[in-house]
């Protein structure tokens, strides 16, 4: 399914990328919040969760994969629900673009976890 699912994405940005209606602001908005905004709250929340006592014990890698799912960019699947609802084009250009910013912002925060964890 998901092959079929990158190729309505793909098809989706014929035009290329920036294309789409929104806007730079906009567009840069949605990454900026994405991609830097929502790995600190999930930090936070392990954190918590770690703290109270939620997680098990001394397992590091367990915490490793718990941040990590905060870091990662927005799922493909979401625009394929995008694209049902008629909005495929938008979608399409901000996932290409989270996902091209999504390698510098995952490496950097990867190396922020490691350094903290172990």
């Amino acid at each position: 399914m998901i092959p079929c699912i990158l190729l309505a994405l793909g098809g989706n940005l014929i035009n290329g990328p920036g294309s789409s209606k929104l806007g730079f602001k906009t567009t840069a908005a949605i990454i900026f919040g994405r991609l830097v905004l929502v790995p600190p709250v999930g930090l936070g929340i392990v954190t918590l969760a770690d703290k109270l006592g939620f997680l098990p014990a001394e397992d590091k890698m367990f915490r490793f994969v718990l941040l990590l799912q905060h870091t990662m960019p927005t799922s493909v699947l979401s625009g394929a629900v995008a694209n049902l609802r008629g909005c495929g084009r938008e979608s399409a250009a901000v996932l290409f673009w989270v996902h091209i910013f999504a390698i510098f912002s995952m490496a950097g925060w990867m190396v922020l976890y490691i350094n903290i964890l172990f």
